[in-house]
């Protein structure tokens, strides 16, 4: 009898050498408060003790409607010519459009199956929010005189759309330095039932966690769950279009499936010290751009 190949999940996989180059790892303090003083006292306050706080009304909602033009317009383009693999494709501008793994062959159009959309930072509209003053304060504050965006994505959360679980996000950087910091964008209004973020306020002081698979068949590639630690206080993170959460990639953070009729659509960007160093083979979703 011949044995039949054993098949891999790709989640499993990525959980175990994420979790052999990450788990246990941990930051200091004094590596996420350069210059707290460039901040509120309010803003600095919930930095330090809850890993995250908002800007209210930073970008208008006519900038915010461009911006998800241009993303769609972009997931189109990219798809047009390329070979997807799992429902990836890369443009020949170096965008990266990942559609939604229960969309993927589903037949509707591109805004309806798009997920993701990685690499927008160095154009526009995009690039001129990665370089915004009042980000580029806090990144000042919070990392240091010298900063850069490493990576961007544009999120769609379209209705019936599952969340993501439980995570960190500097699992998912395998870099010399910590931490990141995230930068959330509303391009759309974010409510519990269209899937907004909850956070675990002070799980930034955290080590980075083991993580286990998404345990729902069909799940994203690459999402992945911590589910040893107590998320009995969690928070919503409920915000209007135009609202930027700051966020310590350290900190815990989940999304609600998206039970609404309506999309809810996000730019993420990530900021970390320009002389940062990426430790074995770089993603292509990493790209430094000094801000």
């Amino acid at each position: 009898m011949t044995d039949q190949a054993t098949v891999v999940d790709p989640n499993q996989a990525a959980a175990n050498i994420l979790n052999a180059l990450q788990a246990g790892r941990t930051n200091d303090p004094k590596d996420h408060s350069y210059d707290l003083g460039l901040l509120t006292p309010e803003q600095a306050k919930s930095w330090m003790e809850k890993g995250y706080f908002i800007l209210r009304g930073v970008v208008d909602a006519d900038t915010c409607d461009e911006m998800t033009r241009r993303a769609i317009e972009i997931f189109t383009r990219a798809e047009e010519g390329s070979t997807a693999t799992g429902g990836h494709h890369v443009g020949q501008d170096g965008a990266i459009a990942v559609e939604e793994a229960a969309k993927v062959n589903s037949g509707e159009s591109a805004d309806m199956r798009m997920s993701k959309l990685f690499n927008l930072h160095r154009t526009e509209p995009f690039h001129g929010f990665a370089r915004h003053p009042a980000i580029r304060n806090i990144m000042n504050a919070i990392l240091g005189p010298r900063v850069s965006c490493f990576n961007s994505q544009y999120i769609f959360k379209n209705p019936g759309v599952w969340g993501q679980p439980w995570h960190q996000d500097s699992l998912y950087y395998v870099f010399d330095r910590m931490p990141q910091v995230g930068v959330w964008l509303a391009t759309s209004r974010a409510t519990i039932e269209n899937g907004c973020l909850f956070v675990a306020p002070g799980s930034h002081n955290e080590p980075v966690h083991q993580v286990v698979p998404d345990a729902r068949p069909g799940s994203n590639l690459g999402y992945l769950e911590v589910v040893d630690y107590d998320f009995s206080d969690a928070e919503p993170v409920l915000m209007e279009t135009g609202d930027v959460l700051i966020f310590h990639s350290f900190l815990m953070h989940m999304s609600n499936d998206n039970s609404s009729d309506e999309r809810r659509s996000a730019l993420v960007y990530h900021y970390g010290h320009s002389d940062t160093q990426v430790h074995g083979s770089k993603s292509a979703t990493v790209d430094f751009m000094e801000v």
